[in-house]
């Protein structure tokens, strides 16, 4: 071949934007250019001769080799996106394209991975998600993520025939400790309160904040009346303790309203309006308390 065509070729090899990786047969990097330096901080010859799994987060590496080298045998090709670790110890994400390498003999000898950062697209993306679906001062889910849930419980309980409650939570006179101390301060009581809440329910609960001072419980596989029951005791002894605010002590409590699936209803809206309904009974007896709708 021509040195002159050789040494353009390894010039613009060495030049492109994106990340350009070779490895051998066992995975270990042998080549790479410019452009991968640039994305993992690694110079070249720290970084040849050993296994592109250090490219990856440790978590990730087993599946995504494995999806890896099963995409290559099937369809000769793999393109995804998936996490990279930093020398420096940060995180990114890249869109990357892996195709087998073979020799004169079609012996499999190796892969050749082309990467390109995609950090500041995801970010943006996740970051629009978290706009869409989560609260900004407290970062619970909101009405839309909550709906998307309730509406993945009652699929999954017509299937299994079983049950779930919704738990309509409403600050007493909430109104008041707006007025008297003003909404920045009454933020600071609001994400007092989440932390109250979300350290007395499960992992695989959900609550959500679909309103100024309003929440949302959904209380999955809790059958029994009796568990609902003391779910909501438990929620209003948690705000039962002063809230301590600029050396002020504020007195805050909840009326709390329960709808079960499917009893209450068979859809969100059914629902939510039943767990209102009886929440407002609540209220109706003086606050602090709970009623099945």
């Amino acid at each position: 071949m021509d040195v002159d065509l050789l040494v353009r070729r390894a010039h613009a090899f060495n030049h492109l934007f994106d990340a350009v990786i070779i490895t051998d047969a066992a995975g270990f990097i042998i080549d790479w250019n410019d452009g991968a330096q640039d994305l993992y901080g690694y110079a070249k010859k720290d970084i040849i001769k050993k296994p592109i799994a250090q490219l990856l987060l440790q978590e990730d590496s087993t599946t995504m080799t494995e999806l890896v080298n099963n995409a290559l045998e099937q369809h000769g090709k793999w393109s995804g996106e998936l996490r990279f670790l930093h020398q420096d110890g940060s995180m990114g994400w890249q869109a990357s394209t892996c195709v087998p390498l073979f020799d004169d003999n079609q012996m499999f000898i190796g892969a050749l991975i082309v990467n390109r950062d995609i950090t500041q697209r995801v970010n943006q993306s996740q970051l629009q998600l978290n706009q869409a679906c989560y609260d900004q001062l407290t970062s619970l889910p909101n009405r839309y993520l909550l709906m998307d849930r309730v509406q993945q419980s009652i699929e999954r309980c017509k299937r299994t025939r079983t049950r779930f409650s919704l738990l309509y939570i409403d600050l007493d006179e909430f109104k008041k400790v707006n007025d008297a101390v003003g909404h920045l301060q009454a933020d600071k009581v609001l994400v007092e309160i989440t932390s109250r809440l979300q350290r007395v329910i499960r992992e695989s609960d959900t609550l959500a904040r679909i309103g100024a001072d309003e929440f949302l419980l959904l209380l999955e596989d809790v059958t029994d009346n009796n568990d609902i029951s003391q779910m909501a005791e438990v929620l209003i002894a948690t705000l039962d303790t002063p809230f301590s605010l600029n050396d002020q002590s504020l007195f805050l409590n909840c009326s709390v309203g329960i709808a079960t699936y499917p009893d209450s209803g068979e859809d969100f809206d059914k629902l939510i309006k039943a767990a209102d309904f009886a929440m407002y009974k609540s209220k109706r007896q003086g606050g602090a308390t709970y009623r099945f709708g």
